[in-house]
């Protein structure tokens, strides 16, 4: 899932969180300051009035004494775990978006079939209805029947074909493939295997989910952000060095240091918004592991159920459709039954069959959300 867009901008944003830590280390709030002056000799007796012309140069740094470098540093560094957190989220989901659509496109494929399993027997019995129609056995009401369904599962084969290839561009949407190259599906979609006890999956989830770790990797970045503004409220201090050669005057060094004052309270609005912002994402974190409890039983008991339900239609339902559409057809070949009840008992196989994949297609469906809620790949 390395080259899905979601996937591939967040690495960006890693990237670009890891490169806030450059520089944020500099204890240094500002550039080292340098000034000068010159001095002239207003009342300077002689010809040359700038002849006793002094001067003065200083230079001044200040420095932050509090630790806030240091916490500016750890800060980056949180928000670039805040980053890395989300990448795994991203990349979690896009391999969902991938198991969906393929799933989809294979649920498809089955659909079509089918479709032209279907479309075999509807020639078979149209052909046959024509001959008898044509040596006097039935009527046109008969053959106009059979060639009827075989037009309509013919427009259900172009509509399966349709979601087949619509589903195929979402997963080159997924996998960022271009819109005309060939993917081949290897794998196909079995009959879902049972799972273990939910409450495995529960656990899971509260203990691993991607969703849970960004929450958390938040609060640590908030956490990391009271504290540098806890600390950039601690005084700065500086330290300044000069000389000054004054008119008619010896020369001084100046050598000395400085502090703020701080009078006013610095930084308390913002501290007050990141204290309420980690209360928030905290009550987020628990908001979230309930529903994510919820979410992991009610996708298991959905993934079950539809599970047991297949089970009953591939072991019982479709054998009992295929005999009885297998007895309408040699009945009706041997004169017996009439078009319509072999045509009610393909109608009902088809139906049967369609039902089935339906039903397949949920339960993996069921799967993908127990998956998205669980936070990574389940299995028994």
């Amino acid at each position: 899932m390395a080259q899905a867009p979601e996937v591939v901008t967040s690495q960006n944003n890693i990237r670009q969180a890891e490169a806030r830590r450059i520089g944020a280390g500099v204890i240094l709030p500002i550039n080292p300051r340098l000034s000068a002056d010159i001095r002239p000799s207003l009342w300077s007796q002689g010809a040359t009035p700038f002849r006793d012309t002094g001067y003065a140069a200083s230079i001044d740094f200040l420095f932050e004494a509090g630790g806030a470098p240091g916490a500016r540093v750890t800060e980056a560094e949180r928000e670039a775990s805040v980053a890395r957190a989300d990448f795994v989220l991203d990349r979690a989901e896009a391999r969902l978006r991938a198991f969906a659509a393929y799933v989809q496109t294979q649920i498809a494929e089955l659909r079509i079939a089918e479709a032209r399993s279907a479309m075999e027997i509807s020639r078979r019995v149209l052909a046959a209805a024509q001959r008898r129609v044509t040596t006097g056995a039935a009527s046109d009401l008969e053959a106009a029947s059979a060639e009827l369904d075989l037009a309509l599962l013919q427009a259900q084969e172009a509509s399966f074909i349709r979601q087949r290839d619509a589903n195929l561009m979402n997963l080159r949407d997924v996998l960022d493939l271009g819109a005309t190259i060939a993917v081949d599906l290897v794998s196909p979609v079995d009959e879902p295997p049972p799972l273990a006890e939910a409450r495995v999956y529960v656990d899971r989830a509260l203990a691993r989910h991607p969703a849970l770790a960004a929450l958390q990797a938040r609060v640590q970045l908030l956490d990391a952000t009271e504290d540098r503004l806890e600390r950039e409220v601690f005084p700065k201090v500086g330290a300044y060095a000069g000389i000054d050669a004054s008119p008619i005057s010896a020369a001084f060094g100046i050598l000395g240091a400085s502090i703020e004052l701080p009078f006013a309270q610095r930084n308390a609005g913002p501290r007050a918004v990141t204290q309420r912002a980690r209360e928030g994402v905290r009550t987020r974190i628990e908001l979230v592991a309930r529903r994510l409890s919820r979410d992991v039983m009610a996708a298991w008991n959905a993934y079950e159920a539809r599970r047991q339900e297949l089970e009953r239609l591939t072991q019982r339902a479709m054998p009992a459709a295929a005999r009885t559409l297998s007895l309408s057809e040699a009945g009706w070949q041997a004169g017996r039954f009439d078009l319509f009840r072999l045509l009610t008992a393909a109608r009902d196989a088809l139906r049967l069959r369609a039902n089935r994949i339906d039903v397949l297609e949920a339960a993996w469906i069921a799967r993908i959300q127990l998956e998205r809620a669980v936070g990574e790949e389940v299995s028994s």
